[in-house]
């Protein structure tokens, strides 16, 4: 008989795993018939993969534009049915409206009548006008699932926005594209049933968009959006950019936006931003007020203006920026998200304008402080936030947030063009940082191919073939090995920073999978834990819908669960939760998601969304959203909850992987009494003989057992044998604990 705790998984799990990831290329195979399956091919359309309906199986949503259904368009739902099928919600939504229409005279089989000229008679009236009759028609007005229509979306995410335990969507939709919609920032909520509704927000519907199918933040889309939880409240909030057409200020200008989630019920702007001192501030501009110009005219009647002077009156606005990025990021170590933003900035005739890079400190008081100076030693030889904006400015480039050597610190890679660099550009910039509320950054050039154009094409950064470190499938302009084109590009790692490189021209087709120019995404469509390939697209079939299914021969494992999961109140009132680092099997620190949720109200506040019971992913969030190790830094891993009132909670820590396997939840019971807080930790023992299972708890609670998949396959009671019907891996929650399970007899 084996006896498993929570406290053994780091053993279990290593022995499941030893030997089993070894780096090596990886391959697919395309499903060419999922588009009839589907029943409604697309194009100009970006698929976003989560689970909508909570079940373990992953389903998709597309818009875009159907040429094979003369050009209509649809909000696509693809509904997973697990090992790679599939159904489809397509129907319209249509609307009943009254016009009105000529009548004719007709014969006495009911024939329009014609004169000489072969023209239709109308009936006149004694007066000679047209008889009008109204006629009832009916008009599309959307899809019954309540989906809406997009284009394109390459910045289009997951979140849980009113954390009510069901994935959400957040699609960039460029409009236009015949979808007959304009551009904007569409949130849609999950109702959990395959049913959703567009949720209509002020804030949201205010922001600064361009015209319909002129791109979006200058083309480069892939960095206008970053969703994180900057004030640790629980919700996800929105960093936003682009360059439009401002309907406030009737111009066009560039924007950057922080979008507070008001608990679920909205937005509201957040201009929460302390710029640099007036005297260190090259570029003024939107951060300071200055005096209107004075204009007089001299004695030969010439006007003359005089430049009014800048203030020291500040508007807390964020620095304007377009045709960049928008990150949040915990530069400094301290448990809460900072950000990073870059891109072209404006000046005016007294102020540098010019591609920037600036970071805001998060001051923990829902405030941020200009910090780009904590940079400038970061760069030897410089003496000005200028030096540093002239070291990591640039164009038409990405950067994304992820712990790239592994070592529990969040950092920055950069791909693209460089202000004062030759060539095309992939470094990364090490956060080195010793401590909380240290800001140190290192730069590093890597081993992956540079490349531009990235934010309008293809950039997809996930593990694919299990060793626990990212591949990089990417499509754009390089001057990589002699070559000076639209490069389809294949980043296959070998260990942290070493790569299986291939490269092609637009083939369409890395290593057995269809690959769009525009289209495409990823995640585990046929529930097998591998990451697959998904994408819309035009082929030899016109439009299609091509899953390319992950065939590499590696073992799926997810990371041990996290243990010493314990909690705190600090001095300003936050639930402060640590846990014990988690080592990934291969290389370095597992990525962490957090859960805390009422006991009485079954209020819940989560990183990410996630399946309690299982710990499966139901999105496939960027991984600056989830929570860091700070292994690299000397601190504990750290997860705060701002604004929790006295209560019983229940409080869960996972570890992910960076191909999005995940461990069942560890969790602690939390009792918070006028700021004293009691932890009580959850065990639960699961016993097993063959495919019997018997959990030992002190309460005859529920238990269920879930597949690899997260289906739930049996059901009992504890302290009663439980029959599983498959072998592998499994899941056995009891309660509000979680237990991973091998059934191999």
């Amino acid at each position: 008989m084996k006896h498993f705790t929570l406290q053994m998984f780091a053993t279990v799990v290593a022995v499941m795993v030893t030997g089993a990831v070894q780096a090596q290329s990886v391959t697919f195979v395309q499903d060419r018939d999922a588009r009839d399956a589907i029943g409604w091919p697309s194009h100009r359309a970006v698929p976003v993969v989560a689970d909508w309906n909570g079940d373990g199986i992953m389903d998709a949503y597309y818009g875009g534009t159907s040429c094979t259904n003369n050009w209509q368009v649809r909000g696509v739902l693809v509904k997973g049915l697990g090992n790679g099928t599939y159904a489809s919600e397509i129907e319209p939504l249509l609307e009943d409206y009254e016009d009105q229409e000529r009548v004719p005279e007709t014969d006495e089989e009911g024939n329009p009548l014609r004169n000489d000229n072969d023209e239709i008679i109308y009936q006149t009236d004694e007066t000679g006008e047209y008889i009008w009759q109204t006629v009832t028609r009916q008009r599309v007005v959307g899809m019954k699932s309540g989906l809406p229509y997009s284009a394109y979306g390459m910045a289009s995410q997951t979140l849980d926005f009113d954390q009510d335990g069901l994935v959400d969507l957040l699609i960039q939709n460029i409009g236009g594209n015949d979808t007959d919609t304009d551009q904007a920032l569409v949130l849609v909520r999950n109702k959990g049933d395959y049913t959703f509704s567009v949720v209509n927000d002020s804030v949201l519907a205010s922001l600064t968009m361009n015209s319909a199918g002129e791109g979006w933040n200058e083309g480069n889309e892939w960095g206008a959006v970053a969703v994180g939880d900057y004030d640790n409240d629980g919700y996800p909030d929105i960093l936003y950019q682009t360059w439009g057409w401002n309907r406030a200020d009737d111009q066009w200008r560039r924007d950057v936006a922080l979008l507070h989630n008001c608990e679920g019920k909205g937005f509201e702007m957040a201009n929460v931003f302390r710029p640099l001192p007036a005297d260190m501030e090259p570029n003024r501009l939107g951060l300071y007020v200055k005096e209107a110009d004075v204009i007089t005219i001299d004695e030969d009647g010439v006007e003359i203006i005089v430049p009014g002077e800048w203030t020291t009156q500040t508007t807390n606005a964020i620095k304007r920026m377009s045709n960049g990025n928008v990150c949040f990021i915990d530069l400094n170590n301290d448990g809460w998200q900072d950000i990073v933003v870059t891109g072209w900035a404006d000046g005016d005739d007294t102020e540098r304008g010019g591609y920037e890079l600036r970071y805001y400190e998060n001051t923990r008081d829902g405030w941020f402080q200009d910090a780009t100076d904590k940079l400038i030693a970061s760069i030897e030889g410089a003496s000005s936030v200028t030096d540093v904006w002239d070291t990591w400015g640039g164009t038409d480039n990405i950067i994304t947030v992820i712990d790239y050597d592994q070592d529990g610190c969040q950092d920055l890679l950069l791909m693209g063009s460089a202000v004062n660099r030759e060539g095309k550009q992939a470094y990364v910039l090490y956060n080195r940082g010793e401590g909380a509320g240290n800001v140190l950054l290192q730069e590093y050039a890597t081993n992956l191919v540079p490349q531009s154009g990235l934010g309008c094409r293809t950039f997809l950064l996930a593990d694919f073939n299990g060793d626990d470190v990212c591949d990089n499938f990417t499509r754009g302009w390089t001057n990589y090995a002699d070559r000076n084109d639209w490069t389809e590009a294949i980043c296959i790692s070998k260990g942290i920073d070493d790569y299986d490189i291939t490269l092609h021209g637009h083939e369409s087709n890395w290593s057995g999978a269809y690959i769009g120019e525009r289209t495409t995404s990823f995640g585990d469509l046929n529930a097998d834990g591998k990451l697959d390939v998904v994408a819309t697209g035009w082929t030899e079939k016109q439009d299609d819908f091509i899953p390319s299914y992950n065939t590499t021969d590696f073992a799926v494992s997810a990371p041990s669960a996290p243990e010493g999961v314990s909690a705190k109140m600090d001095e300003a009132g936050n639930l402060v939760v640590t846990w014990e680092y988690v080592q990934l099997s291969t290389f370095g620190e597992a990525l962490y998601n957090v859960y805390v949720k009422n006991n009485a109200t079954g209020a819940l506040r989560q990183v990410v969304p996630a399946n309690l019971a299982t710990g499966a992913q139901l999105g496939y969030s960027r991984f600056g959203a989830y929570v860091p190790g700070l292994g690299g830094s000397g601190a504990v891993p750290t997860k705060l909850f701002a604004g929790l009132p006295d209560g019983s909670y229940t409080v869960g820590v996972q570890a992910v992987t960076y191909s999005y396997a995940a461990s069942p939840f560890t969790t602690a019971t939390v009792d918070i009494d006028n700021g004293i807080v009691r932890v009580k930790a959850d065990k639960a023992r699961v016993y097993q003989q063959g495919n019997m299972l018997t959990v030992q708890s002190n309460d005859a609670q529920m238990v269920e057992v879930f597949n690899a998949a997260g289906q739930r396959v049996a059901s009992g009671v504890a302290g009663v044998p439980i029959a599983v019907p498959s072998q592998g891996v499994c899941i056995v929650r009891c309660g509000t604990e979680a237990v991973k399970v091998s059934i191999n007899e």
